[in-house]
């Protein structure tokens, strides 16, 4: 399916940016286009939410697995253990109330390190990963029709709004079971930082099919302000340019290579000293309140 009109300034106007392949599940390639209007990226054609169960359904994909089947499945899980720690960190910096919501939380990591001080509650539509949840006794819904008129403190998604099919009803939902005193944390890769301007078409973060919006810092401060939310902070998730670069590398390499290795840590330690200068880490986490 193609996307048209753009979601986020109405513009049916938009040219072929870049093509991207799926090197996770099946090796085919999308578009990556940009709204001529307000240059929001958007995989399109895209398949349709039906469609897209199949792009997750592979070993490869790392974010609804407990555990490593590799060398660098196990990088990733040390990098999301200490991400995990900063981010409850500066979730209870801004909470004022009890009530937490985890949009997309895979096998529950975050939920039930938040469950310590929070009433935390997941939404995940993998019916995998969210086994994963229960096993460990955590409350996760499969979807965010399951939640009805309930309205949370916190609002968390990470690395999940560039999955969601319907940008705008995703927003009118955070608006809308937000506390009026509440904090949505948004993060989302950044596809001005430079390790994608390096990797171009390779960039992992692109991750096309699963990936179906690419922001920038510009973009995502107009969605905010289209559905009533004013962004209060942005803060840098520097080990994402680490891993998405080592991912990246054997994409462009085809495997894995101690080369491959030593110049994803040198482009990460390059966007991560170029974006102390204009924010453009390699993933942003949005602070967004009414």
């Amino acid at each position: 399916m193609s996307i048209s009109p753009c979601p986020l300034c109405g513009s049916n106007e938009h040219t072929s940016l870049i093509t991207c392949k799926d090197f996770t599940a099946t090796g085919e390639s999308f578009h990556v286009k940009q709204c001529s209007g307000c240059h929001l990226l958007f995989t399109s054609p895209r398949p349709s939410e039906v469609e897209s169960i199949r792009y997750y359904q592979t070993p490869g994909y790392i974010s609804h697995a407990a555990h490593a089947k590799g060398i660098f499945d196990l990088i990733y899980l040390i990098i999301r253990y200490f991400a995990i720690r900063s981010k409850f960190k500066l979730v209870s910096q801004y909470a004022t109330g009890s009530n937490l919501l985890d949009i997309g939380c895979g096998t529950g990591s975050f939920l039930k390190y938040s469950s310590k001080r929070f009433h935390a509650v997941g939404v995940e539509p993998s019916d995998n990963a969210r086994s994963l949840c229960q096993r460990e006794r955590l409350d996760v819904l499969p979807n965010l029709q399951s939640l009805s008129s309930r309205s949370f403190h916190i609002i968390t998604l990470w690395h999940v709004l560039e999955h969601l099919h319907d940008l705008p009803a995703t927003m009118t939902f955070l608006k809308t079971h937000l506390e009026d005193n509440g904090t949505i944390f948004i993060a989302v890769p950044n596809h001005e930082s430079l390790d994608a301007q390096y990797y171009h078409q390779d960039w992992a973060a692109f991750d096309v099919p699963r990936h179906l919006w690419h922001f920038s810092k510009m973009t995502m401060t107009k969605l905010a302000a289209k559905h009533g939310f004013q962004i209060k902070a942005i803060y840098p998730m520097k080990l994402d340019a680490y891993y998405v670069s080592m991912l990246s590398e054997k994409y462009r390499r085809g495997k894995h290579t101690a080369a491959g290795i030593l110049n994803a840590i040198t482009v990460g330690l390059r966007s991560n000293f170029s974006a102390r200068r204009n924010q453009n880490y390699s993933s942003l986490i949005y602070v967004l309140q009414k």
